[in-house]
């Protein structure tokens, strides 16, 4: 065989390969069930290593054997941040809980399809999962003695947990300040809630306050 003609077939295979691929069919390519949050959560007994693309979330699960878990790399953890800084006040009470002094209006950052701020220390859940809650509070003059504090997370009213609690004794005012962690497994449009109790028997002076969730699965 030529070299001529050798060059010429070899021309002519990667021509062809090339309109072949350029023309594949849309249907030919592999494609995951495309299934809702809810039809997704609701498969009866899926098998080990089953994959879907859940529509709700944008993304793809795969079954481990005992729950679904995002595998694809867009699964970056889904986050709401509160903060506020100073010029706010702490009331309490003996034993009371208030709300976190904190709203929609002090946002740092939130995912939108996570979360939604609906009040003082109040945000809703929009997708079932396990959840990671994070408050802190603290005051520029919390009184001399002993004071009982709590930071306390509720869900659709109910008390789930301390994010951190007991007593601190000064032999002076001074600054304190408490923080805290709670995980917890929460429903779609659970209503979680950040109150505090401070025994102080007065007034005190908001100074840093913050509330994170982070859903993490």
């Amino acid at each position: 065989m030529s070299l001529f003609v050798r060059s010429s077939l070899c021309f002519f295979l990667f021509f062809y390969i090339s309109v072949c691929y350029s023309q594949i069919d849309g249907d030919a390519v592999f494609s995951l069930p495309k299934l809702t949050n809810t039809e997704m959560l609701g498969v009866v007994a899926p098998n080990l290593g089953s994959m879907v693309y859940n529509t709700t979330d944008d993304g793809i699960y795969k079954y481990n054997g005992s729950t679904w878990i995002r595998t694809d790399a867009s699964s970056s953890l889904k986050t709401v941040v509160l903060n506020r800084t100073g010029g706010y006040n702490l009331p309490n009470a003996t034993n009371t809980y208030f709300d976190f002094p904190i709203n929609a209006a002090h946002t740092q950052s939130i995912d939108t399809d996570v979360f939604t701020v609906i009040g003082n220390g109040r945000i809703r859940v929009l997708q079932s999962g396990t959840y990671l809650i994070s408050a802190e509070l603290s005051t520029s003059n919390i009184p001399s003695g002993n004071t009982k504090y709590i930071i306390g997370a509720f869900r659709n009213n109910g008390l789930i947990g301390y994010l951190t609690r007991g007593s601190v004794s000064l032999s002076s005012q001074d600054w304190w300040g408490g923080t805290g962690v709670l995980m917890y497994n929460l429903n779609a449009n659970d209503e979680i809630r950040i109150r505090y109790v401070l025994n102080a028997g007065r007034t005190l002076n908001g100074r840093f306050m913050n509330i994170g969730v982070t859903k993490i699965k």
